[in-house]
């Protein structure tokens, strides 16, 4: 047994390899990257904001979403992976009716039954329209329904 303190200098420095670690790095780098999905922007109608006049508004959503405005006007937004139907509007939005609502979401109901229903409402809609609404698409076979919001800053 060696007790001795090597005062020479000739000592084996500890080393640490980083390959291997570099490695890990890249391919989460790489998975990361991979699975990070984007938002598309789409416009929707013009809305009044409770601070500023009408104004242009942006939406980002890649499902079929129904607009509810504060005086209970509808506007269906239909996406392009739901499908193409005859005489549909697809990824703009289009003011409709309660019967046209229904119809429309009938169809596509009948094409992907499985399809999530956003339902976006201006921040003054009541609560009584909100539920309208929700039972319009729940008449139309839907129930798979979502309520995007967004963050006050």
């Amino acid at each position: 047994m060696n007790f001795r303190k090597n005062r020479g200098g000739r000592g084996n420095a500890a080393t640490i390899d980083i390959t291997s670690l570099v490695d890990v790095v890249f391919l989460l780098l790489i998975f990361l990257l991979v699975t990070t999905t984007f938002k598309r922007e789409e416009h929707a109608f013009p809305i009044e904001l409770p601070s500023a006049g009408v104004e242009q508004v942006v939406v980002t959503s890649n499902k079929t979403t129904v607009f509810v405005t504060a005086a209970g006007a509808l506007h269906l937004l239909m996406h392009p992976e739901d499908g193409p139907s005859e005489g549909e509007a697809m990824g703009r939005t289009q003011k409709v009716s309660r019967e046209e609502l229904i119809t429309k979401l009938s169809k596509l109901h009948a094409r992907k039954p499985d399809s999530p229903i956003g339902i976006r409402a201006e921040k003054d809609t009541s609560y009584q329209k909100m539920i309208d609404v929700v039972a319009l698409v729940e008449q139309a076979g839907f129930r798979n329904i979502w309520f995007p919001y967004e963050l006050e800053k």
